[in-house]
């Protein structure tokens, strides 16, 4: 009695004797998969926000993550990253330099700890414009 490969056809990758290409990750522009949780609640809002957007997920989800404002309640743990950030940048903020000259992830993190530490501290004791 046959085992049926000589009545149907079969691809060869259905077969198992060759290996599924995988996508190559090193050539993709976006290789990192970011995932979390939320609600049913959460999730039916965020789909119909992503709806209404007219952007793709990936675009949206970028976007929200890097452009929109958020909330930072300041404590301890929050500080001490701002601490450790800043002293890693120390030295490279001691020398004259041009900020366009930092890599952007370096611009970008100053940005975050500045704008964080504007809101926390900035706008109670900034001075009227007249004495600044």
């Amino acid at each position: 009695m046959s085992d049926g490969k000589d009545k149907i056809y079969r691809r060869s990758t259905q077969l198992g004797d060759t290996p599924i290409k995988k996508k190559d990750e090193k050539a993709r522009k976006r290789n990192n998969i970011l995932n979390f949780r939320a609600t049913p609640t959460e999730k039916s809002l965020i789909e119909r926000r992503i709806e209404l957007s007219g952007l793709d997920r990936a675009s949206f989800f970028i976007q929200s993550c890097m452009y929109q404002k958020i909330l930072v309640r300041g404590n301890i743990k929050s500080f001490d990253k701002i601490k450790k950030r800043m002293d890693e940048l120390e030295e490279k903020l001691l020398v004259p330099t041009d900020i366009s000259d930092l890599p952007a992830e370096e611009r970008e993190t100053i940005r975050m700890i500045l704008e964080i530490l504007d809101k926390l501290y900035g706008r109670k004791n900034r001075l009227p414009e007249s004495e600044e």
